[in-house]
């Protein structure tokens, strides 16, 4: 399988790292690139037999990092434009975009993801929650094609209602005001009319957002209705999950341990259906943790292992072997298991995800 290498400064990172060799690299007419110097005129190929595993994971994350980059930026400019013209047309492309991704890279996107969710929490979050949904949505083989839109499509825009509310709270001291709870119990209906207003017609969708806080028993918000629309319970599951594990200044952080346990602990069973899926789908330590191993070395976990507590791992601190960057860590090795979790704020400033994953190659 031929590979594109178009972007000179990824070509020339790889040729730097000793990666890839300029004898694996060919042009267009299928020649060999002998000088580098070419590239800028010529894109470049090579073959993915001839790369190491961690050149071509490279490879991945520099593609799909781009994409998920651009998705962003598309749903945020989506969020603050409010146009009715195109706001549906743009939801909807995303949609195909991330069941693909779910489909195909659906570790290493988390682990994006994840690990810049603090970037810009209320957009950012929407795209983990989306990517989680249509993960566990097709897993799950309980919905058709139009439900599984429907619930990404609520996964993207369930919050569009609080958004400034949701980016204050990022780095919130203290504990919610009473009008904060009172923004935040309103802001499913809110979200839904606000759609409405943005053109979203399909019902499905709007009844998922206007839903996805109550809960089985009744006892959810805003409308404390007893939740049995499938749909609106898987949101439910991927928004719960994914809020507990981000990052926030008012309240301790959760380990995805006791996400799941709380919600395991709801007691219905589509609930804990759902739930199930996503502890199988991304075990105890999800890709984009950080995580501390046996010999103290810490890193981020990058793609779930064997077993759920068993992922490997991105090492980029230390490290066993001098004199590299960062190292790939199969924690199911003897002696090699993570220890625990580690919350982020721990240790400061991080590099981007894709700078730790460059230092492999």
């Amino acid at each position: 399988m031929l590979i594109n290498l178009s972007n000179s400064n990824i070509v020339n990172h790889l040729l730097k790292s000793q990666s890839v060799r300029p004898e694996q690299l060919y042009l267009h007419s299928g020649k060999r690139a002998l000088h580098v110097s070419r590239i800028a005129s010529e894109g470049l190929f090579a073959l993915e037999c001839e790369l190491s595993q961690t050149a071509l994971l490279y490879l991945s994350a520099c593609d799909l990092f781009e994409e998920l980059d651009c998705c962003y930026k598309v749903l945020s400019k989506a969020m603050s434009d409010e146009d009715p013209d195109d706001f549906v047309p743009v939801i909807q492309q995303l949609v195909v975009r991330f069941k693909h991704i779910a489909t195909t890279n659906f570790d290493l996107a988390y682990a994006y993801l994840a690990w810049h969710t603090s970037d810009d929490y209320p957009v950012m979050h929407h795209l983990i929650v989306a990517l989680t949904a249509a993960k566990i949505a097709m897993q799950s083989q309980m919905f058709c094609e139009e439900e599984v839109d429907s619930v990404v499509s609520a996964a993207l825009t369930m919050n569009i209602s609080m958004l400034s509310l949701q980016a204050r709270l990022r780095t919130q001291v203290e504990s919610l005001s009473r009008d904060q709870k009172e923004m935040i119990r309103k802001h499913p209906e809110q979200s839904a009319d606000k759609l409405q207003l943005l053109g979203v017609h399909d019902n499905a969708w709007l009844e998922v957002v206007r839903a996805h806080h109550e809960l089985p028993d009744g006892s959810g918000y805003p409308r404390q209705i007893k939740c049995e629309n499938p749909a609106a319970v898987l949101l439910s599951v991927c928004d719960s999950f994914n809020a507990r594990m981000a990052q926030r200044e008012y309240r301790k952080n959760f380990t995805a341990e006791q996400a799941v346990k709380d919600l395991f602990e709801i007691g219905d069973a589509v609930y804990s259906n759902f739930t199930a899926i996503l502890l199988e789908e991304l075990g105890i330590y999800p890709a984009g943790s950080l995580v501390q191993l046996a010999g103290n070395q810490i890193g981020c976990s990058l793609i779930r292992g064997q077993t759920a507590i068993t992922p490997v791992v991105l090492v980029f601190r230390n490290l066993n072997k001098s004199g590299v960057g960062a190292e790939i860590v199969d924690t199911s090795v003897s002696g090699s298991g993570v220890n625990n979790a580690i919350p982020r704020r721990d240790l400061g400033d991080l590099p981007s995800l894709l700078e730790l994953i460059a230092r492999v190659v």
